[in-house]
């Protein structure tokens, strides 16, 4: 399967990290108000599920709105020669 790029992709992927990196940062932990307390807020696993999710979807968004991929081929299966005998 060859799938080309164009210019937007590039474009689309980096806005997708940097969406990502800035969820990220947004969703940390805030600090507890007395000493006892536990940390309000997500775990490290869930911070990066909810970046990853975001990048993905400005991506995937963002290629879709601006044209998508321009063309994708797949390749046809070759018929192969198979012989078989019988004793």
């Amino acid at each position: 399967m060859h799938v080309t790029f164009d210019f937007g992709t590039v474009v689309w992927t980096v806005m997708g990290i940097l969406a990502g990196f800035g969820v990220y940062q947004w969703s940390q932990p805030t600090a507890p108000t007395t000493p006892t307390a536990q940390p309000a807020g997500m775990t490290k696993g869930e911070q990066l599920v909810l970046a990853l999710t975001a990048a993905v979807a400005v991506i995937t968004i963002g290629n879709y709105l601006s044209g998508g991929l321009e063309k994708i081929e797949i390749d046809k299966p070759k018929p192969s020669a198979s012989v078989t005998t019988r004793a």
